[in-house]
């Protein structure tokens, strides 16, 4: 038979995997959103790139703030751009090896990524699984509380001590002050 405080561990178990799940989902969204720029980053660097090669290219690149700088390379030497090249540190880098770099950096978080996704159906599985284990156990300890089914037909007749009971005005619940058993101006 299934007990309360096994039900109750049950139940924050399950509120702490759907915790765990609910940031778990909040990254994958953040290395999303991560993955959908750098593949707008190495668009643009393979465009920029095989431009420069065809001959002269120019494009208008944004820095924020509303303002947007022109670029321009003739065929006679290959663009640069900066790169972060980790802990805070740029190196300016040719087209070509700064979209390497850029590529070689997606594909690290597009397994991150997976591995997120990954974990998150793990996750929802254990979710699901504990949910209905709940469920059950639950039903189960309603079942065993509940009356047996004889009694609810025939009701027994009263006792003595029940009438008294009755009589007996019931005095209501005192309302538990934020204080913790201190008396309180309703008592």
């Amino acid at each position: 038979m299934v007990e309360r405080a096994e039900l109750q561990k049950k139940a924050r178990t399950i509120d702490a995997f759907r915790k765990q799940l609910d940031d778990l989902h909040a990254r994958i969204t953040q290395v999303q959103a991560i993955v959908d720029e750098h593949e707008v980053t190495t668009s643009i660097l393979s465009h920029l790139y095989e431009s420069s090669q065809k001959g002269t290219t120019s494009a208008r690149l944004s820095i924020g703030s509303g303002v947007t700088l022109k670029y321009v390379h003739d065929k006679h030497h290959e663009g640069t751009a900066l790169v972060d090249l980790g802990s805070g540190v740029f190196g300016e880098k040719p087209l070509e090896e700064a979209n390497r770099i850029t590529q070689e950096r997606m594909d690290g978080i597009r397994l991150l990524h997976k591995d997120l996704t990954e974990q998150s159906h793990t996750l929802e599985e254990k979710i699901t699984t504990l949910a209905q284990e709940f469920n059950d156990a639950a039903q189960q300890l309603q079942s065993a509380q509940s009356p047996p089914a004889e009694s609810l037909q025939s009701p027994s007749p009263p006792t003595p001590v029940a009438d008294e009971e009755k009589k007996t005005p019931s005095r209501p619940q005192r309302r538990s002050g934020r204080f913790g058993s201190e008396l309180t101006l309703d008592d």
